[in-house]
């Protein structure tokens, strides 16, 4: 793997609760990610992938070990990389139409006023959804407010795309339209994503490389690169029969740990 962009080493992360008391989460996880790749995260309920993701977007402090990105530990917010973040429920602000939530982000990353309206157009336009910028969250559906989402992360262009379960809630027809946007615009970009998910399949489809999770506290079990070709058309990829034996070895792992 090329220079890792971002680089996790022994990093362990507990809670305290009030039921089970110290709560491990994290116990010595260490993982890299190089620059450009599409990693995606699996592993069972509640081992910690959100957790670990919220760590790296510096929501999150360890309670040891370390995070570098771009090679230092400083706070994200003071380096000049740029990280976006998509979570699976969107986080529009309701007040606000589909073109100014995603200027909203674009200023508060730093653009400049006569450049926001120009890169909003661009991205809402890049994620279909031209000729709906007027239009305020509550008269979008669910699959559309979360295209608002994607393209208000992907017009600041980031280094970094940090993404949690961001399809989880969508239909199938919808989330299918959506992965091919993701796809479709990051092979396009110079970006690193790590995504969270629960679905092996989607997992296959979109990433370069699959890390599986153990459960609390939780570690690497093992990884694999998906050796699929770039790029990648999602409308054909599901008769690959590489892709059927990956999706079948990890689902195996996932339900039959150890």
């Amino acid at each position: 793997m090329s220079e890792p962009l971002v680089q996790i080493e022994n990093a362990v992360k507990r809670f305290k609760t009030p039921a089970k008391g110290i709560l491990s989460v994290l116990d010595g996880l260490s993982i890299a990610f190089a620059k450009g790749e599409f990693v995606c995260l699996l592993g069972p309920s509640g081992c910690g992938k959100s957790t670990l993701l919220n760590a790296i977007a510096g929501q999150e402090r360890l309670d040891a070990g370390e995070i570098r990105i771009g090679g230092t530990t400083k706070p994200i917010a003071g380096e000049s990389l740029r990280v976006a973040m998509v979570w699976q429920s969107d986080s529009l602000l309701p007040w606000k139409t589909a073109q100014a939530n995603v200027e909203f982000s674009l200023l508060v990353s730093g653009i400049k006023g006569n450049q926001r309206q120009q890169r909003a157009l661009k991205w809402l336009q890049a994620v279909g959804l031209q000729g709906f910028e007027a239009y305020y969250p509550a008269q979008l559906s669910e699959g559309m407010r979360q295209r608002v989402s994607l393209a208000a992360a992907l017009s600041i262009e980031p280094d970094l795309l940090l993404m949690d379960e961001p399809f989880g809630a969508l239909d199938v027809y919808t989330k299918l339209q959506i992965e091919k946007e993701v796809v479709r615009l990051w092979e396009a970009m110079d970006a690193t994503i790590i995504m969270v998910t629960h679905d092996v399949q989607e997992a296959v489809a979109l990433a370069d490389r699959v890390i599986m999770l153990t459960a609390r506290p939780t570690t690497v079990a093992f990884e694999t690169r998906i050796d699929l070709p770039r790029p990648r058309d999602l409308d054909r990829i599901y008769g690959d029969p590489r892709f059927h034996t990956k999706v079948s070895e990890l689902w195996q792992a996932l339900t039959n740990p150890g």
